[in-house]
């Protein structure tokens, strides 16, 4: 009896051990653009922000995400439109060096 009661301990304390490892936020294995949009060129203007997402183990496709006033739009990455977007907004967050 002595026997089952350690064992059953030494499992518990290893549940407990697992379990306290996996805390946080859950990790979303998938990507976030389920479509891209791909017609007709979005001016810069009117594009807030863009988040780029490089290709991964969630997705094994690179993502670009506009942010605009009315939502975020998912944009093609083959596009050539894109691709000089997506320049343009990397040339304007790099800083000069002092």
């Amino acid at each position: 009896m002595k026997t089952f009661i350690a064992s059953a301990f030494v499992l518990l304390i290893c549940t407990a051990a697992l379990l306290s490892t996996t805390e946080g936020s859950p990790t979303y294995l998938r990507c976030k653009c389920l479509q891209t949009y791909s017609k007709q060129q979005i001016p810069a203007h009117r594009i807030l922000s863009l988040r780029m997402i490089a290709a991964g183990p969630h997705c094994k496709n690179e993502e670009i995400i506009a942010t605009m006033k009315k939502g975020e739009t998912c944009l093609d990455p083959t596009k050539d439109w894109v691709i000089s977007l997506k320049d343009k907004f990397s040339k304007r967050n790099v800083t000069s060096p002092q």
